[in-house]
């Protein structure tokens, strides 16, 4: 893998954005957020309901709960489950749990894919949310050539779409920068039907210009529809910005953490993103609940390398690493049941575990809780400790905790919710 930088980039152009995705309309893309203490962000997301019991959410010798074989042990202050059949969950821990926050009995409120996996990253129900990567992208680095880059598939961009380069199954950006990879192949031959030289595709610039002016000022004079034709109009000059820089190479999806890591620290490292989606898929196990040891084994050694890199590679102020001035979320959509099923498996559970690392905030600690039965336990919004008559920590407090850690105003984005305060801390 080619290391990025701004004459040698693996991703590009927020063109590629603004072509399939900005059309539907953001908001104005300006200066970038410039209050005190605004981070950058990396989703690393874990699809399909990952077994909080096998590491996060020790429950062990409870006839209520089928947990897996292993310890209780404590590691830089954070009480985990460990086994010799997941050495890297424990290593994780011992190089990195000091800086690190485990949080507990995160409420979804469902058990449907699609619903979770709005509600943990947007922390709403709504189709149209945009997430915390989108938010955070567009408040804190909205001028830059790909403000949110995603590399896994599951993220919502809501009226941010044109702040999103995309890799993703599909391969949005390899597609739209490669012209070999833009059609169907016939017969095999991969061959353009056309690719433009240097001036052709200058020509071809202009027209997508003049045309997105003249039509905004015939259907976009006022309102949204004029900022959202803006919008596509400023997210071609960004993209321009990749395509004069871009020395273009490989960009193929991949489930390889390692690799999206290394993807993710150069982006940041050269400036060209504030705020980077990973994801692993797998962890739907309704068969065979065993396989989360080596999932979660195969998770934590990618988030091991991406960590490990944060905590060397210099940040942008002096006398900073990167690790200063990044949260890393890590989170999956939903839990497993407490019990297995007739197949060994574990079916879909409304309460999840997450983490944050890094970005100055406290770590070594763990907040929130399940009972015995695996449900979700109410809590102190300030401290994050359990207690009995405390506040929810379901998905909305969850976000609006997150987005305060990162510099958010969260009240803009989530008006009316309760911030899980404890995060900040």
């Amino acid at each position: 893998m080619k290391r990025i930088t701004r004459r040698n980039l693996l991703v590009g152009g927020t063109a590629a954005a603004a072509t399939t995705a900005g059309v539907l309309g953001v908001r104005s893309p300006a200066t970038a957020a410039s209050g005190q203490g605004t981070k950058n962000l990396i989703i690393v997301f874990a699809n399909g309901g990952w077994d909080t019991t096998y590491a996060l959410d020790p429950k062990p010798g409870l006839s209520s709960i089928d947990a897996p074989e292993g310890d209780i042990e404590e590691i830089n202050g954070i009480p985990l489950f460990t086994h010799a059949s997941r050495p890297a969950t424990r290593a994780f821990f011992e190089a990195h749990g000091a800086m690190t926050t485990v949080v507990n009995g995160l409420t979804v409120q469902s058990v449907t894919h699609t619903d979770c996996f709005k509600r943990v990253l947007t922390g709403t129900p709504s189709d149209t949310a945009p997430d915390v990567g989108a938010i955070t992208a567009y408040e804190n680095g909205r001028d830059l050539p790909a403000p949110y880059l995603v590399l896994g598939r599951t993220s919502f961009t809501g009226d941010y779409a044109s702040l999103a380069a995309r890799a993703g199954t599909a391969n949005q950006i390899g597609t739209l920068l490669d012209p070999i990879r833009a059609f169907p192949p016939e017969s095999g031959d991969f061959t353009p039907r056309f690719a433009p030289d240097m001036e052709e595709a200058e020509l071809i610039r202009q027209h997508v210009l003049g045309r997105a002016e003249r039509v905004k000022t015939v259907r976009g004079a006022m309102g949204k529809n004029a900022a959202r034709y803006q919008d596509f109009i400023d997210s071609l000059a960004r993209g321009d910005e990749l395509a004069a820089a871009a020395d273009f190479g490989d960009f193929n999806y991949t489930i390889d953490l390692g690799v999206q890591s290394q993807i993710a620290l150069d982006v940041l490292e050269q400036d060209i993103s504030r705020v980077i989606q990973m994801e692993l898929g797998g962890f739907d196990t309704h068969n065979l609940n065993m396989q989360q040891a080596t999932l979660q084994d195969t998770f934590f050694a990618g988030l091991a390398a991406l960590v490990d890199e944060l905590t060397v590679r210099d940040g942008a102020e002096s006398g900073n690493k990167l690790i200063d001035e990044t949260v890393i979320l890590v989170v999956s959509e939903m839990g497993r049941t407490p019990l297995l099923n007739d197949a060994q498996g574990k079916d879909h559970w409304p309460v999840t575990s997450a983490m944050v690392i890094g970005g100055g905030s406290s770590g070594g600690r763990a907040l929130g809780a399940t009972d015995d039965d695996l449900l979700s336990r109410t809590v102190d919004m300030q401290t994050g400790a359990a207690m009995d008559g405390g506040g929810s920590l379901d998905y909305t407090s969850f976000a609006a905790g997150l987005l305060g850690l990162v510099g958010v105003d969260f009240n803009e984005h989530l008006p009316g919710a309760e911030p899980f305060d404890a995060l900040c801390v």
